[in-house]
């Protein structure tokens, strides 16, 4: 796509065109000044040679290389355009848990790396769909807004690690309604949230049946995937540079429990359903289920930058120029 940064000034392009028009009128005025009493004696004159030819090129030139510059002043521009694109897809937001029970070592390396390495794995897999992510442990956090470049999500997915938001606990229904809060301005006809978490809700300031009861009526299914193996893990923390597991005050470990009810029943209300992600082959579930949704058409904005060329109508003017000085002082000058 060609324009102008200027457009306005291309109106000057009639000055080299009056310029040529004028100079042409001038010559051809002044070529009939001449009297000649003998037809012949004219003939012989005016023998044509290849400088006469020649000697037509320097006005037009010029006029070309005030006509360049003119153009390379209102600065032409290749390639920036806005345009919508259509698509066939769904529309999906994943909620990620990032609490402190996300270290756990049942999975291996731990559930926060698993996690991340599912989810990644999922978006790569994915095509035509607008994908953005949330993060939450005792609040709720946007990663990234929806999108379809897939490779920024998996970037940030890739630096996601347990301790992201200050505030410990698994607000669960918080996740939900911000996922549904990002949800408010598309109007795709799958929507899907995604809910990633390892144990039950106990902070926050929004029920998690609550949430779920809102996606409901904005028709939109979450699919909730429990964290963790069937037993779970004590957490590990590092103090003092040494690793340790949480204890109770009688000296047990620590293992947080996976509501897989509340998980289940989430899942059940809006029309989604729950996983238990205790290896990659129930993650492959999601791919299926979510390529056989219904697909609807998504209009996503495109943006080029635009390219500047004006540098090379410079080129061009100035080697014009120097052309037609060599044409005018070395060639047409020469007897």
């Amino acid at each position: 796509m060609l324009t102008f940064k200027y457009p306005e000034l291309l109106f000057m392009l009639i000055l080299p065109a009056l310029i040529l028009a004028f100079r042409i009128r001038q010559d051809a005025t002044r070529s009939t000044g001449v009297g000649y009493g003998n037809f012949v004696i004219l003939k012989k004159a005016y023998r044509r040679t290849y400088k006469n030819y020649l000697s037509v090129l320097p006005p037009i030139l010029k006029a070309l290389v005030i006509a360049l510059l003119i153009l390379a002043v209102a600065r032409p521009q290749f390639g920036q355009d806005l345009e919508d694109i259509k698509r066939k897809g769904i529309d999906i937001f994943i909620a990620l848990d990032v609490s402190g029970s996300m270290s756990a070592e049942d999975l291996k390396p731990d559930r926060i790396t698993a996690a991340r390495d599912l989810t990644a794995e999922f978006i790569k897999k994915l095509t035509d769909h607008r994908v953005g992510m949330v993060i939450f442990a005792g609040r709720s956090l946007t990663l990234c807004p929806m999108t379809i470049d897939y490779g920024i999500i998996v970037d940030y997915i890739a630096k996601i690690k347990v301790g992201e938001i200050p505030i410990d606990g698994t607000a669960i229904g918080d996740a939900i309604a911000n996922c549904i809060y990002k949800f408010k301005d598309e109007k795709s006809k799958s929507k899907v949230i995604i809910l990633l978490t390892d144990g039950e809700n106990n902070t926050g300031t929004v029920e998690p049946m609550v949430a779920a009861r809102l996606a409901l009526d904005r028709k939109i299914k979450i699919y909730t995937i429990g964290i963790g193996s069937e037993k779970g893990a004590p957490v590990p923390m590092m103090r003092g540079g040494k690793k340790f597991y949480m204890q109770g005050p009688d000296g047990s470990y620590i293992i947080p429990k996976l509501d897989e009810k509340l998980l289940q029943e989430i899942a059940a209300l809006t029309d989604g359903k729950y996983f238990r992600a205790t290896d990659e082959k129930k993650l492959k579930e999601i791919y299926d289920i979510i390529n056989k949704l219904e697909r609807s058409e998504i209009v996503t904005s495109k943006f080029t930058i635009y390219a500047e060329k004006a540098h090379y109508l410079l080129f061009l003017a100035v080697a014009l120029l120097l052309f037609t000085f060599v044409l005018e002082q070395r060639i047409l000058m020469k007897v």
